[in-house]
């Protein structure tokens, strides 16, 4: 049995952070009832200038395996009353659209809840449903630019964004936490819970360190570029003769372990370096030294000696070589999904953790639409009537 077996979601998400949400409720075993814009979908499907077959790409199939996928016009008076009858049998709506959207076409939280009192409603939007922001429109980058998150990775030329769409990513994940949490909450008190994520908290939240500094210091962090959190010079990132390397050597014993591996103890006699003080105070003279050595070395043979060592290390990858690691056939971390109409599966990451009951494998990714009748179904519409909603363009 998985853990949110039993549980139904009706989902109005599309994009990343929405579908990141209810896609890790799938995974856990909800049922999730995805709501799809007649003839194109959720956009994300039509993402395959990255990969996959038509309205089918990877980064959809990421998000979105494991789901069932209906077709419904959000606007027509027939769709809106089926909806709402839906809503009264699930226990969660997640949708992550801009604040007021939903609410203008008849499906926010304060009309949900009325009809079924038990409902976690959630919504997911770049600046929150209160505050002066909350009508700006958002995408992962610009999260990243007014958070701060891309100029605490600035390097000299400019303020750099994280290469991945971490703050739609993160901010999934909050949502699956609070409605964890509400779940919890209302197996207690038998009360449902109206749930507003925000884009731009959680990128605060994932910076919190950063933020607290600033408001005991007074002082705006600046960018470490590669420079690891404690801010020794034995804590970031060199190259090597071959390739990257990432050292993370940041306590006395991990710098001693280091420095016996690589035949120089030496380093801590210097009066410069003796004490993590010190080598924060000396960071330039160290980083040089370390700079100079580095480039004499090969990653690939040092790896594993200093890992041997217990210090922190590791080659600086690129997806290929880690996902090619046997590491995760060890762990089972990916699981092939299945494509409908294609002879080539989908591979997806699973959830990040391991349970002692068992694996968590993802569904097949849904084609556009292919849950309607199935669904309509399930609420006792007649086959006839199914028909002349389609016909209406209610549903597709």
């Amino acid at each position: 049995m998985k853990a949110l077996e039993g549980v139904r979601v009706l989902d109005f998400t599309h994009a990343i952070s929405g579908p990141t949400c209810t896609g890790m409720l799938a995974l856990l075993g909800a049922e999730v009832i995805k709501v799809e814009k007649p003839g194109v979908g959720d956009s994300l499907r039509s993402y395959t200038e990255h990969a996959g077959p038509p309205l089918m790409s990877t980064p959809f199939g990421a998000v979105n395996n494991g789901k069932r996928s209906i077709v419904a016009d959000l606007k027509h008076p027939a769709a809106r009353e089926v909806l709402l009858q839906m809503a009264e049998t699930v226990d969660i709506v997640v949708e992550n659209f801009r604040p007021g959207v939903l609410k203008r076409l008849g499906y926010g939280p304060d009309v949900l809840r009325a009809r079924n009192p038990r409902l976690i409603y959630a919504s997911i939007t770049g600046f929150g449903q209160t505050g002066s922001l909350r009508n700006w429109g958002a995408y992962d980058h610009i999260v990243q630019a007014m958070s701060g998150l891309a100029m605490l990775n600035a390097a000299v030329d400019g303020p750099k964004m994280i290469g991945i769409p971490l703050i739609d990513a993160f901010s999934g994940y909050v949502g699956v936490m609070a409605i964890l949490a509400s779940l919890q909450k209302r197996h207690v008190t038998g009360e449902g819970e109206t749930i507003d994520v925000a884009m731009l908290d959680s990128a605060l939240r994932l910076m919190n360190t950063n933020v607290s500094t600033y408001f005991w210091t007074g002082v705006a962090p600046k960018s470490m570029a590669n420079r690891g959190f404690r801010l020794v010079a034995t804590s970031e990132f060199y190259q090597t003769r071959d390739g990257w390397i990432a050292l993370g050597a940041n306590h006395q014993d991990q710098i001693k372990a280091f420095l016996d591996v690589v035949g120089h103890p030496e380093i801590l006699d210097d009066p410069r370096f003796a004490t993590h003080k010190l080598r924060v105070e000396n960071y330039d003279a160290l980083k040089a030294w370390l700079t100079d050595f580095f480039l004499t070395q090969s990653a690939e043979e040092l790896e594993p000696r200093l890992a041997a060592a217990k210090v922190p290390v590791s080659r600086i990858r690129d997806i290929e070589q880690i996902a090619s690691h046997p590491h995760f056939q060890e762990r089972a971390l990916f699981h092939e999904a299945e494509i409908p109409g294609s002879d080539k599966p989908l591979v997806a990451v699973g959830p990040g953790f391991l349970l002692e009951s068992g694996p968590i494998e993802p569904g097949p990714v849904p084609r556009l639409g292919e849950s309607t009748d199935a669904v309509l179904g399930e609420l006792g519409i007649a086959p006839d009537e199914i028909a002349r909603l389609r016909e209406e363009g209610a549903f597709g």
